[in-house]
Protein backbone atom coordinates (compact mmCIF):
# COMPACT_ATOMS: atom_id res chain seq x y z
CA UNK A 1 0.00 0.00 0.00
CA UNK A 2 1.22 3.49 -0.87
CA UNK A 3 0.90 6.14 1.86
CA UNK A 4 0.28 9.44 0.08
CA UNK A 5 1.30 11.51 3.12
CA UNK A 6 4.61 9.73 3.69
CA UNK A 7 5.04 9.00 -0.03
CA UNK A 8 6.29 5.54 0.96
CA UNK A 9 5.23 1.95 0.39
CA UNK A 10 3.90 0.35 3.59
CA UNK A 11 3.71 -3.40 4.22
CA UNK A 12 7.02 -4.61 2.85
CA UNK A 13 8.62 -4.71 6.31
CA UNK A 14 11.23 -2.08 5.35
CA UNK A 15 10.10 0.93 7.45
CA UNK A 16 11.23 1.64 11.00
CA UNK A 17 7.74 1.04 12.44
CA UNK A 18 7.54 -2.34 10.72
CA UNK A 19 11.04 -3.39 11.65
CA UNK A 20 10.56 -2.42 15.30
CA UNK A 21 7.27 -4.35 15.72
CA UNK A 22 8.21 -7.19 13.35
CA UNK A 23 4.93 -6.65 11.59
CA UNK A 24 5.97 -8.81 8.65
CA UNK A 25 6.23 -11.79 11.03
CA UNK A 26 3.32 -10.79 13.27
CA UNK A 27 0.81 -10.45 10.45
CA UNK A 28 1.87 -13.74 8.91
CA UNK A 29 1.06 -15.76 12.05
CA UNK A 30 -2.60 -16.23 11.07
CA UNK A 31 -3.92 -18.66 8.50
CA UNK A 32 -3.87 -17.20 4.97
CA UNK A 33 -7.18 -16.11 3.52
CA UNK A 34 -7.31 -19.09 1.21
CA UNK A 35 -6.87 -21.57 4.09
CA UNK A 36 -9.54 -20.28 6.51
CA UNK A 37 -12.21 -22.89 7.25
CA UNK A 38 -14.66 -20.22 8.44
CA UNK A 39 -15.09 -16.51 8.09
CA UNK A 40 -14.76 -16.21 11.93
CA UNK A 41 -11.51 -18.19 12.13
CA UNK A 42 -9.31 -15.14 11.65
CA UNK A 43 -11.08 -13.43 14.56
CA UNK A 44 -10.71 -16.59 16.65
CA UNK A 45 -6.96 -16.75 16.04
CA UNK A 46 -6.25 -13.03 16.55
CA UNK A 47 -8.15 -12.83 19.86
CA UNK A 48 -6.34 -15.87 21.27
CA UNK A 49 -2.95 -14.69 20.01
CA UNK A 50 -3.42 -11.24 21.53
CA UNK A 51 -4.45 -12.86 24.81
CA UNK A 52 -1.20 -14.82 24.85
CA UNK A 53 0.74 -11.59 24.35
CA UNK A 54 -1.09 -9.79 27.15
CA UNK A 55 -0.66 -12.74 29.51
CA UNK A 56 3.06 -12.66 28.76
CA UNK A 57 3.12 -8.96 29.67
CA UNK A 58 1.11 -9.49 32.88
CA UNK A 59 3.44 -12.32 33.97
CA UNK A 60 6.53 -10.16 33.43
CA UNK A 61 5.01 -7.30 35.45
CA UNK A 62 4.23 -9.69 38.31
CA UNK A 63 7.85 -10.83 38.40
CA UNK A 64 8.86 -7.18 38.76
CA UNK A 65 6.40 -6.83 41.65
CA UNK A 66 8.18 -9.67 43.46
CA UNK A 67 11.49 -7.78 43.30
CA UNK A 68 9.89 -4.51 44.42
CA UNK A 69 8.04 -6.16 47.28
CA UNK A 70 11.23 -7.83 48.53
CA UNK A 71 12.87 -4.40 48.89
CA UNK A 72 9.72 -2.88 50.44
CA UNK A 73 9.13 -0.46 47.57
CA UNK A 74 5.42 -0.46 48.28
CA UNK A 75 4.51 2.59 46.18
CA UNK A 76 6.03 0.90 43.12
CA UNK A 77 4.27 -2.34 44.06
CA UNK A 78 0.85 -0.68 44.16
CA UNK A 79 1.40 1.12 40.84
CA UNK A 80 2.58 -2.03 39.05
CA UNK A 81 -0.24 -4.15 40.44
CA UNK A 82 -2.70 -1.57 39.10
CA UNK A 83 -1.18 -2.11 35.65
CA UNK A 84 -1.48 -5.90 35.96
CA UNK A 85 -5.13 -5.52 36.91
CA UNK A 86 -5.84 -3.37 33.84
CA UNK A 87 -4.12 -5.88 31.55
CA UNK A 88 -6.24 -8.74 32.87
CA UNK A 89 -9.38 -6.61 32.69
CA UNK A 90 -8.50 -5.91 29.04
CA UNK A 91 -8.26 -9.58 28.04
CA UNK A 92 -11.50 -10.23 29.90
CA UNK A 93 -13.23 -7.58 27.81
CA UNK A 94 -11.83 -9.15 24.64
CA UNK A 95 -13.96 -12.24 25.30
CA UNK A 96 -16.96 -10.19 24.19
CA UNK A 97 -15.52 -10.18 20.65
CA UNK A 98 -15.62 -13.99 20.53
CA UNK A 99 -19.22 -13.94 21.75
CA UNK A 100 -20.22 -12.48 18.38
CA UNK A 101 -19.49 -15.92 16.92
CA UNK A 102 -22.49 -18.21 16.60
CA UNK A 103 -22.42 -21.84 17.86
CA UNK A 104 -22.67 -23.09 14.29
CA UNK A 105 -19.62 -21.15 13.18
CA UNK A 106 -17.60 -22.40 16.16
CA UNK A 107 -18.55 -26.01 15.47
CA UNK A 108 -16.91 -25.62 12.05
CA UNK A 109 -13.73 -24.07 13.52
CA UNK A 110 -13.63 -26.67 16.30
CA UNK A 111 -13.03 -29.51 13.83
CA UNK A 112 -9.60 -28.06 13.02
CA UNK A 113 -8.43 -27.43 16.63
CA UNK A 114 -7.30 -30.96 17.36
CA UNK A 115 -7.31 -31.71 21.09
CA UNK A 116 -6.36 -28.20 22.08
CA UNK A 117 -7.47 -26.78 25.44
CA UNK A 118 -7.10 -23.61 27.42
CA UNK A 119 -5.14 -25.62 29.99
CA UNK A 120 -2.34 -25.83 27.41
CA UNK A 121 -2.05 -22.03 27.14
CA UNK A 122 1.54 -20.87 27.83
CA UNK A 123 0.20 -17.50 28.98
CA UNK A 124 -2.24 -19.04 31.46
CA UNK A 125 0.35 -21.37 32.97
CA UNK A 126 3.06 -18.70 33.13
CA UNK A 127 0.72 -16.29 34.90
CA UNK A 128 -0.15 -18.85 37.53
CA UNK A 129 3.53 -19.59 38.07
CA UNK A 130 4.28 -15.86 38.47
CA UNK A 131 1.39 -15.56 40.94
CA UNK A 132 2.94 -18.31 43.09
CA UNK A 133 6.14 -16.28 43.32
CA UNK A 134 4.16 -13.16 44.16
CA UNK A 135 2.29 -14.93 46.96
CA UNK A 136 5.62 -16.07 48.43
CA UNK A 137 6.89 -12.47 48.30
CA UNK A 138 3.79 -11.34 50.20
CA UNK A 139 4.51 -13.90 52.93
CA UNK A 140 8.10 -12.65 53.22
CA UNK A 141 6.85 -9.06 53.51
CA UNK A 142 4.53 -10.01 56.37
CA UNK A 143 7.31 -11.96 58.10
CA UNK A 144 9.59 -8.88 58.02
CA UNK A 145 6.88 -6.92 59.82
CA UNK A 146 6.15 -9.75 62.21
CA UNK A 147 2.47 -9.76 61.24
CA UNK A 148 -0.16 -12.19 60.02
CA UNK A 149 -2.84 -11.43 57.46
CA UNK A 150 -5.41 -11.49 60.25
CA UNK A 151 -3.49 -8.76 62.11
CA UNK A 152 -3.09 -6.72 58.94
CA UNK A 153 -6.84 -6.75 58.28
CA UNK A 154 -7.92 -6.32 61.90
CA UNK A 155 -8.93 -2.90 63.21
CA UNK A 156 -5.85 -0.75 63.63
CA UNK A 157 -3.76 -2.85 61.23
CA UNK A 158 -1.06 -1.16 59.10
CA UNK A 159 -2.73 0.72 56.26
CA UNK A 160 0.16 0.39 53.83
CA UNK A 161 0.11 -3.40 53.99
CA UNK A 162 -3.67 -3.40 53.82
CA UNK A 163 -3.49 -1.39 50.60
CA UNK A 164 -0.95 -3.75 49.02
CA UNK A 165 -3.01 -6.79 49.97
CA UNK A 166 -6.16 -5.21 48.59
CA UNK A 167 -4.39 -4.51 45.30
CA UNK A 168 -3.34 -8.15 45.13
CA UNK A 169 -6.94 -9.14 45.75
CA UNK A 170 -8.11 -6.82 42.95
CA UNK A 171 -5.69 -8.52 40.55
CA UNK A 172 -6.98 -11.91 41.68
CA UNK A 173 -10.58 -10.82 41.26
CA UNK A 174 -9.89 -9.60 37.72
CA UNK A 175 -8.19 -12.90 36.91
CA UNK A 176 -11.22 -14.85 38.09
CA UNK A 177 -13.39 -12.45 36.10
CA UNK A 178 -11.43 -13.41 32.98
CA UNK A 179 -12.00 -17.12 33.72
CA UNK A 180 -15.70 -16.43 34.23
CA UNK A 181 -15.88 -14.62 30.88
CA UNK A 182 -14.30 -17.69 29.28
CA UNK A 183 -16.80 -19.92 31.08
CA UNK A 184 -19.70 -17.87 29.71
CA UNK A 185 -18.18 -18.05 26.21
CA UNK A 186 -18.05 -21.85 26.40
CA UNK A 187 -21.56 -21.92 27.82
CA UNK A 188 -23.07 -20.01 24.90
CA UNK A 189 -21.13 -21.89 22.19
CA UNK A 190 -21.07 -25.57 23.21
CA UNK A 191 -22.94 -25.56 26.55
CA UNK A 192 -21.99 -26.53 30.10
CA UNK A 193 -22.90 -30.05 31.10
CA UNK A 194 -21.26 -33.26 32.23
CA UNK A 195 -22.13 -34.79 28.88
CA UNK A 196 -20.37 -32.04 26.91
CA UNK A 197 -16.71 -32.92 26.48
CA UNK A 198 -14.05 -30.39 25.84
CA UNK A 199 -11.39 -31.14 23.25
CA UNK A 200 -9.08 -32.40 25.99
CA UNK A 201 -11.72 -34.94 27.00
CA UNK A 202 -12.83 -33.27 30.26
CA UNK A 203 -16.49 -32.33 30.79
CA UNK A 204 -17.17 -28.62 30.30
CA UNK A 205 -18.67 -28.65 33.77
CA UNK A 206 -15.17 -28.60 35.34
CA UNK A 207 -14.87 -24.98 34.25
CA UNK A 208 -17.24 -24.01 37.05
CA UNK A 209 -14.65 -24.97 39.65
CA UNK A 210 -11.71 -23.53 37.72
CA UNK A 211 -13.20 -20.07 37.33
CA UNK A 212 -13.32 -19.60 41.11
CA UNK A 213 -9.82 -20.97 41.70
CA UNK A 214 -7.95 -17.96 43.18
CA UNK A 215 -4.36 -16.89 42.69
CA UNK A 216 -3.89 -15.84 46.34
CA UNK A 217 -6.05 -18.14 48.43
CA UNK A 218 -4.84 -16.75 51.78
CA UNK A 219 -6.27 -13.32 50.96
CA UNK A 220 -9.72 -14.86 50.55
CA UNK A 221 -9.46 -17.15 53.54
CA UNK A 222 -8.70 -14.28 55.93
CA UNK A 223 -12.18 -12.89 55.20
CA UNK A 224 -13.69 -16.08 56.54
CA UNK A 225 -11.49 -15.85 59.63
CA UNK A 226 -12.49 -12.25 60.30
CA UNK A 227 -16.17 -13.02 59.92
CA UNK A 228 -15.89 -16.00 62.26
CA UNK A 229 -14.89 -13.63 65.08
CA UNK A 230 -17.63 -11.10 64.35
CA UNK A 231 -20.22 -10.38 67.05
CA UNK A 232 -23.60 -8.72 66.72
CA UNK A 233 -23.28 -6.85 70.03
CA UNK A 234 -22.21 -3.21 70.00
CA UNK A 235 -24.32 -1.93 67.13
CA UNK A 236 -27.60 -0.04 66.86
CA UNK A 237 -31.03 -1.46 66.16
CA UNK A 238 -32.66 -0.15 62.94
CA UNK A 239 -34.41 3.13 63.74
CA UNK A 240 -32.65 3.51 67.10
CA UNK A 241 -31.23 6.92 67.98
CA UNK A 242 -27.47 6.90 67.44
CA UNK A 243 -26.45 9.48 70.01
CA UNK A 244 -22.78 9.69 70.73
CA UNK A 245 -21.82 8.23 67.37
CA UNK A 246 -20.45 9.88 64.27
CA UNK A 247 -17.96 9.08 61.52
CA UNK A 248 -14.39 9.20 62.90
CA UNK A 249 -13.15 10.82 59.67
CA UNK A 250 -15.81 13.55 59.96
CA UNK A 251 -14.68 14.28 63.52
CA UNK A 252 -11.06 14.53 62.38
CA UNK A 253 -11.98 16.88 59.53
CA UNK A 254 -14.02 19.04 61.90
CA UNK A 255 -11.00 19.40 64.18
CA UNK A 256 -8.86 20.41 61.20
CA UNK A 257 -11.43 23.00 60.09
CA UNK A 258 -11.52 24.45 63.61
CA UNK A 259 -7.75 24.77 63.67
CA UNK A 260 -7.70 26.47 60.24
CA UNK A 261 -10.48 28.98 60.95
CA UNK A 262 -9.56 29.75 64.58
CA UNK A 263 -7.22 32.68 63.69
CA UNK A 264 -9.94 34.24 61.53
CA UNK A 265 -12.53 33.88 64.28
CA UNK A 266 -10.16 35.46 66.81
CA UNK A 267 -9.41 38.31 64.42
CA UNK A 268 -13.12 39.12 64.08
CA UNK A 269 -13.81 38.71 67.80
CA UNK A 270 -13.18 42.40 68.74
CA UNK A 271 -15.90 43.49 66.32
CA UNK A 272 -18.57 41.75 68.36
CA UNK A 273 -17.53 43.53 71.56
CA UNK A 274 -16.55 46.92 70.23
CA UNK A 275 -20.11 48.12 69.85
CA UNK A 276 -21.47 47.43 73.29
CA UNK A 277 -23.19 50.73 74.11
CA UNK A 278 -21.77 52.78 76.97
CA UNK A 279 -23.86 53.68 79.98
CA UNK A 280 -24.58 57.23 78.76
CA UNK A 281 -23.86 56.98 75.04
CA UNK A 282 -26.59 56.91 72.38
CA UNK A 283 -26.05 55.63 68.83
CA UNK A 284 -27.77 56.79 65.71
CA UNK A 285 -29.17 54.26 63.22
CA UNK A 286 -26.57 53.03 60.74
CA UNK A 287 -27.04 54.13 57.14
CA UNK A 288 -25.32 51.91 54.56
CA UNK A 289 -23.08 53.62 52.05
CA UNK A 290 -24.15 53.93 48.42
CA UNK A 291 -22.28 51.77 45.85
CA UNK A 292 -18.96 53.23 44.81
CA UNK A 293 -18.69 54.61 41.25
CA UNK A 294 -16.14 53.22 38.82
CA UNK A 295 -13.90 56.26 39.17
CA UNK A 296 -14.34 56.76 42.90
CA UNK A 297 -11.36 56.25 45.18
CA UNK A 298 -11.79 53.09 47.24
CA UNK A 299 -9.93 54.05 50.37
CA UNK A 300 -10.10 51.50 53.14
CA UNK A 301 -10.98 48.63 50.81
CA UNK A 302 -8.89 45.63 49.90
CA UNK A 303 -9.40 42.02 48.89
CA UNK A 304 -11.20 40.05 51.65
CA UNK A 305 -9.07 36.95 50.90
CA UNK A 306 -5.90 39.02 51.35
CA UNK A 307 -7.14 40.16 54.74
CA UNK A 308 -7.86 36.56 55.74
CA UNK A 309 -4.32 35.54 54.80
CA UNK A 310 -2.70 38.36 56.72
CA UNK A 311 -0.42 37.23 59.58
CA UNK A 312 -2.28 36.29 62.72
CA UNK A 313 -0.23 38.78 64.73
CA UNK A 314 -1.74 41.66 62.73
CA UNK A 315 -5.30 40.35 62.60
CA UNK A 316 -6.52 42.59 65.40
CA UNK A 317 -4.78 45.60 63.90
CA UNK A 318 -6.35 45.03 60.49
CA UNK A 319 -9.86 44.88 61.92
CA UNK A 320 -9.37 47.57 64.54
CA UNK A 321 -10.49 50.46 62.25
CA UNK A 322 -13.71 48.59 61.53
CA UNK A 323 -14.34 47.68 65.15
CA UNK A 324 -13.83 51.24 66.38
CA UNK A 325 -15.23 53.12 63.41
CA UNK A 326 -17.78 54.78 65.64
CA UNK A 327 -15.13 56.19 67.96
CA UNK A 328 -12.90 57.50 65.16
CA UNK A 329 -15.59 59.07 63.03
CA UNK A 330 -17.33 60.57 66.00
CA UNK A 331 -14.33 62.84 66.52
CA UNK A 332 -13.52 63.75 62.95
CA UNK A 333 -16.79 63.67 61.05
CA UNK A 334 -19.22 66.55 61.77
CA UNK A 335 -22.51 64.65 61.76
CA UNK A 336 -25.69 66.23 63.08
CA UNK A 337 -26.85 64.63 66.31
CA UNK A 338 -30.00 62.61 66.55
CA UNK A 339 -32.18 63.20 69.62
CA UNK A 340 -31.33 60.80 72.38
CA UNK A 341 -34.95 59.71 72.74
CA UNK A 342 -35.08 58.37 69.17
CA UNK A 343 -31.59 56.88 68.88
CA UNK A 344 -31.22 53.11 68.64
CA UNK A 345 -28.08 51.02 68.93
CA UNK A 346 -26.75 49.77 65.60
CA UNK A 347 -26.51 46.00 65.17
CA UNK A 348 -22.94 44.82 65.37
CA UNK A 349 -23.37 42.62 62.27
CA UNK A 350 -23.90 45.71 60.06
CA UNK A 351 -20.67 47.28 61.13
CA UNK A 352 -18.70 44.04 60.88
CA UNK A 353 -19.67 43.53 57.24
CA UNK A 354 -19.87 47.12 56.01
CA UNK A 355 -16.63 49.03 56.49
CA UNK A 356 -18.24 52.16 54.97
CA UNK A 357 -21.26 52.20 57.25
CA UNK A 358 -22.24 55.58 58.68
CA UNK A 359 -20.42 56.52 61.86
CA UNK A 360 -22.27 56.48 65.15
CA UNK A 361 -23.49 59.75 66.46
CA UNK A 362 -21.59 60.96 69.50
CA UNK A 363 -23.08 60.82 72.96
CA UNK A 364 -25.75 63.33 73.89
CA UNK A 365 -23.46 64.96 76.46
CA UNK A 366 -20.63 65.80 74.10
CA UNK A 367 -20.58 68.26 71.18
CA UNK A 368 -17.59 67.84 68.88
CA UNK A 369 -16.05 70.72 67.04
CA UNK A 370 -14.78 70.32 63.47
CA UNK A 371 -11.12 69.25 63.36
CA UNK A 372 -8.63 71.12 61.15
CA UNK A 373 -7.56 67.84 59.51
CA UNK A 374 -9.90 64.95 58.70
CA UNK A 375 -7.91 61.81 57.86
CA UNK A 376 -11.08 59.78 57.47
CA UNK A 377 -12.80 62.06 55.01
CA UNK A 378 -13.23 59.37 52.33
CA UNK A 379 -15.28 57.34 54.79
CA UNK A 380 -17.33 60.26 56.01
CA UNK A 381 -18.04 61.48 52.48
CA UNK A 382 -19.48 58.14 51.49
CA UNK A 383 -22.40 58.57 53.89
CA UNK A 384 -25.35 60.77 53.33
CA UNK A 385 -25.65 63.28 56.22
CA UNK A 386 -28.61 62.80 58.49
CA UNK A 387 -30.66 65.96 58.84
CA UNK A 388 -32.05 66.36 62.37
CA UNK A 389 -32.89 69.17 64.63
CA UNK A 390 -29.85 70.95 66.06
CA UNK A 391 -28.76 69.74 69.42
CA UNK A 392 -28.25 72.00 72.31
CA UNK A 393 -24.66 72.54 73.40
CA UNK A 394 -23.65 70.35 76.30
CA UNK A 395 -22.58 72.07 79.49
CA UNK A 396 -19.42 70.02 79.65
CA UNK A 397 -16.00 71.40 79.04
CA UNK A 398 -14.91 71.65 75.39
CA UNK A 399 -13.09 68.63 74.04
CA UNK A 400 -9.57 69.04 72.78
CA UNK A 401 -9.14 67.98 69.15
CA UNK A 402 -6.24 67.00 67.01
CA UNK A 403 -4.72 63.78 65.71
CA UNK A 404 -4.78 62.22 69.19
CA UNK A 405 -7.81 63.94 70.69
CA UNK A 406 -9.71 62.02 73.34
CA UNK A 407 -12.88 60.33 72.22
CA UNK A 408 -15.92 62.26 73.55
CA UNK A 409 -17.65 59.19 74.94
CA UNK A 410 -19.17 59.06 78.34
CA UNK A 411 -16.69 58.18 81.08
CA UNK A 412 -18.30 54.75 81.56
CA UNK A 413 -15.76 52.14 80.44
CA UNK A 414 -16.51 49.82 77.50
CA UNK A 415 -15.33 46.71 79.32
CA UNK A 416 -12.22 44.66 78.75
CA UNK A 417 -12.16 45.52 75.04
CA UNK A 418 -12.04 49.28 75.49
CA UNK A 419 -9.10 51.08 73.82
CA UNK A 420 -7.84 54.62 73.72
CA UNK A 421 -8.25 56.73 70.61
CA UNK A 422 -4.49 56.76 70.16
CA UNK A 423 -4.53 52.99 69.89
CA UNK A 424 -7.30 53.24 67.30
CA UNK A 425 -5.36 55.66 65.14
CA UNK A 426 -2.18 53.57 65.43
CA UNK A 427 -4.01 50.41 64.47
CA UNK A 428 -5.67 52.12 61.52
CA UNK A 429 -2.32 53.44 60.29
CA UNK A 430 -0.82 49.95 60.57
CA UNK A 431 -3.70 48.50 58.58
CA UNK A 432 -3.27 51.12 55.88
CA UNK A 433 0.44 50.24 55.71
CA UNK A 434 -0.43 46.55 55.24
CA UNK A 435 -2.83 47.40 52.45
CA UNK A 436 -0.28 49.60 50.67
CA UNK A 437 2.32 46.79 50.84
CA UNK A 438 -0.11 44.28 49.34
Amino acid sequence: MFNVMLKKWVGKGELDYERYLHTDTLLSLQSPEGELVSHDELMFQIVHQSQELYLKLASREMVEVVAEMDRDALWAVVARLARVQKIIAGISAEMAILETMTPAEYQVIRRSLGNGSGQESPGYNTLRHAADGLEAAMERMLARRGLTLFQVYSAGGPKDLQHVCEQLLTVDESFQGWLYAHYQLVRRTIGIDRTVKALDGLPSQVLQARMTLPLFRALWDVRVELTAGWKREGGYAPGESRTGGGCPMAAMNAMKDTAVHAPVAQAHAPVAHAHAPAAHAHHAPVAHAAPAHAHEARTGGGCPMHAMHAPAAHASAVHAPVAHAAAVHAVHAPVAHAPAAHAQPAPASHVAHAPHAAPHAPAAHAQPAPAPHVPHAPHAAAHAPVAHAPHAPAPHAPVAHGPHAAVPHAPAPHGPHAHSHAAHVSAYAHAQELRSQS
